[in-house]
């Protein structure tokens, strides 16, 4: 394998790993900030506290890499 495909394939891994990690950050603000809403209110008030928990567990926010 030559110096630069290595490279590359470094460079890949380390992107991978920080849209990871930015996603899963992002995705803990966003359901932070909904449950500080009034949205959070109204989602108990029509499904249950323990629904609307489910529901803001399955709200996931995805970072995808953009062009090169």
């Amino acid at each position: 394998m030559s110096k630069g495909k290595r490279v590359k394939r470094q460079r890949q891994g380390t992107e991978e790993g920080f849209l990871k990690e930015f996603s899963e950050r992002m995705t803990a603000n966003v359901q932070k900030e909904i449950r500080n809403s009034e949205i959070w209110d109204q989602m108990v008030a029509e499904f249950g506290e323990e629904k609307a928990g489910e529901l803001l567990k399955d709200i996931k926010a995805e970072a995808k890499p953009g062009p090169e």
